[in-house]
């Protein structure tokens, strides 16, 4: 039904019916009870590892929803210190062919004051966590932007339960703000100071682009963990558009975007991989990007992701994707004899099972 409508209407719809939607007579239906299936982020407890991924839910407002839909966690935004109203439409495109969306929203949210009244107001009802980004148009230059981006964090204080730096969007035209390494040392210290006085012990971790260079990975992540950062969001959307199934026409005519979904995988797995191999098991990995099923997920999994999330999967999906995964996560933990899908992060055998499946 929701794709009768265009995919910003289909949305809009979905918020608005979330403030009316019947969460406790829903959640039966999809939330997935194992101990094969709790974690935690940080000192929080999580049912399932499959989250809410940012920009679904850009203030706050379906963290209800979310938790009637099975997930085991949220995140919102992301949240800029000044209200955005983002860019002008259409920015929002769906892909059937491809499974995928283009999306050049541009940041519209509340900005931090208001979303964090909101907050105390209602009392989040599902683990949370706060993607927070630049204000667009706020500095581009070396350092320009960090002021604004620790007034967000600073005003976050006494909200979610972990906290998640974007430092890129393709839908703004600030673009990579802080991956450029003189950027991000700037920033870094900046967080790690900030994060001493007020922050506690509450996860701190990045979202980086899947356009980068392993080289630029690398060396991303090495500086971050100077910095003590608590792991990464891998990966954010791409501005690429290699391999769709999408007539080039249709795509060029649409433009500039972040394309998510499974025409986003291949690059978001690369650069997943290519942070275990520098981290290894030590840092927390929330893999995003591609998850339509359950094979795309244990991928993840043998990659070296330790949570997950989920936007675009979702929307193709349907209100029992959620469920599905678990049920399959759960499932494939039996069948292999492990206690919990933990065990089972970054592991050479899943994953050469799965490449025989594939070419099976």
């Amino acid at each position: 039904m929701l794709f009768l409508v265009g995919p910003e209407e289909a949305h809009e719809l979905a918020r608005r019916l979330s403030y009316f939607f019947p969460t406790e007579l829903f959640s039966p239906l999809t939330r997935v009870e194992s101990p094969r299936l709790t974690t935690s982020i940080g000192a929080t407890p999580l049912s399932n590892p499959i989250g809410l991924a940012a920009g679904f839910d850009k203030n706050g407002e379906m963290i209800g929803l979310a938790k009637a839909l099975g997930f085991g966690f949220t995140e919102i935004g992301s949240i800029t210190r000044k209200p955005c109203d983002g860019n002008p439409k259409p920015r929002l495109i769906r892909l059937p062919k491809d499974s995928s969306l283009i999306n050049r929203l541009g940041l519209p949210n509340w900005g931090v004051e208001r979303i964090v009244g909101h907050l105390e107001k209602t009392k989040p009802s599902l683990p949370l966590g706060l993607n927070i980004a630049k204000t667009p148009n706020r500095g581009k230059g070396r350092g320009d932007g960090i002021d604004d981006v620790i007034s967000t964090f600073t005003s976050l204080k006494g909200e979610g339960d972990y906290f998640v730096f974007n430092l890129s969007c393709p839908n703004t035209a600030d673009g990579k703000t802080f991956e450029d390494p003189e950027n991000f040392v700037c920033l870094g210290r900046a967080i790690s100071k900030e994060r001493k006085k007020l922050h506690g012990a509450r996860p701190i971790l990045l979202k980086l682009s899947p356009d980068l260079s392993k080289r630029e990975v690398t060396t991303l992540v090495e500086k971050a963990l100077e910095f003590n950062f608590d792991g990464f969001v891998l990966s954010n959307s791409t501005v690429k558009r290699g391999g769709l199934k999408t007539d080039p026409s249709v795509v060029a005519r649409f433009g500039a975007g972040g394309l998510t979904g499974k025409g986003l995988k291949s690059a978001a797995n690369d650069q997943l991989g290519t942070v275990f191999e520098v981290v290894g098991r030590g840092k927390l990995l929330i893999a995003v990007g591609g998850i339509m099923g359950i094979d795309d997920l244990l991928e993840k999994v043998a990659l070296g992701g330790s949570l997950f999330q989920v936007y675009t999967g979702l929307v193709y999906g349907g209100p029992l994707f959620v469920r599905g995964l678990n049920r399959g996560l759960d499932a494939w933990c039996q069948k292999e004899g492990v206690k919990n899908f933990r065990e089972l992060v970054g592991s050479k055998d899943l994953a050469k099972t799965l490449a025989r499946r594939g070419s099976s």
